[in-house]
């Protein structure tokens, strides 16, 4: 069988152990690589799905009035 690296073939009889093993890994690691890239992606659009669903239902009545400032501070020492 004919493996195609960088655009040229090559007989996989004639391949050491090691550089197949290592073809293995390189395939083994772009179908994770594919995998988690398409993880990220549902990532991105459950974060986008969830943070438009929070901003569009939060009650009015959570909302914290911040107090009046004095010369630029705050009037109390923000919570850590």
């Amino acid at each position: 069988m004919a493996i195609i690296i960088d655009g040229k073939s090559y007989d996989e009889t004639k391949l050491d152990d090691k550089c197949k093993n290592s073809i293995v890994q390189i395939n083994s690691l772009q179908d994770k690589l594919r995998q988690l890239s398409a993880e990220f992606d549902n990532a991105k659009v459950l974060i986008n799905h969830h943070s438009e669903y929070v901003k569009s239902n939060l009650p009015a009545s959570a909302l914290v009035e911040e107090e009046a400032v004095k010369d630029g501070e705050p009037a109390e020492e923000p919570k850590v």
